[in-house]
């Protein structure tokens, strides 16, 4: 049912997303999508340094990069599919290129909520959830298997509760919230790798 719900929560944004490029946006843009998918990744390249200047507005400027990372990473699709310049190259950038964003984020909350083994393992099993989670999506489709819509906590769903939880420290300045926010994320990417795994082997399995 959630899944359900996440799904057309995806299909509503992208097209509120396709009548924003529509209505005007289209023509500041870059035609080559691949300038806002490289993009993405550069501007939130240097939020690491910035957390750790550890003032009020630091915090700001990297929510503001986290977002407009997540922002040009939806409009690279919408671009490409305007201009009919969808391909491989760009899928290839698009999927490689988020790998890195979401472990610079993750980073970033790490560091805001200022270290701590117990912090560092949960982020440590984020980050390999994360990158699991998108790898068994590669992999599986790589052989034909269809993947769209399997597993709770895709790319979309954990960059929103990263942002999310940048917005709540920022306003509560609990490091708790990043602490059992990490958690989260280290329970549900993982668990949702595991399902993904699960439903990729039953999938073979039927055409073995």
């Amino acid at each position: 049912m959630l899944t359900v719900v996440l799904g057309r929560f995806k299909e509503e944004v992208e097209r509120v997303g396709r009548r924003i490029l529509e209505g005007g946006l289209v023509k500041i843009l870059p035609r080559n999508p691949n300038v806002l998918t490289i993009s993405s990744l550069l501007i939130t390249i240097p939020t690491p340094l910035i957390v750790l200047l550890r003032t009020y507005w630091a915090y700001i400027t990297v929510l503001i990069l986290i977002i407009l990372a997540g922002a040009f990473d939806l409009l690279d699709g919408l671009i490409a599919r305007y201009w009919g310049r969808t391909s491989r190259l760009g899928a290839f950038l698009d999927s490689t290129l988020d790998r890195y964003v979401d472990s610079i984020a993750l980073i970033d909350l790490w560091l805001m909520y200022n270290g701590g083994f117990l912090g560092m393992v949960f982020l440590i099993l984020a980050l390999l959830g994360s990158l699991m989670t998108s790898y068994v999506r590669a992999r599986a489709e790589s052989l034909g298997v269809k993947m769209l819509g399997v597993g709770l906590l895709e790319r979309e769903e954990r960059l929103l509760f990263m942002v999310a939880l940048f917005i709540i420290y920022i306003v509560t300045g609990s490091g708790y919230v990043i602490f059992y926010g990490l958690l989260l994320l280290a329970v549900l990417t993982n668990a949702t790798a595991i399902e993904r795994l699960l439903y990729v082997a039953r999938s073979l399995s039927r055409d073995s």
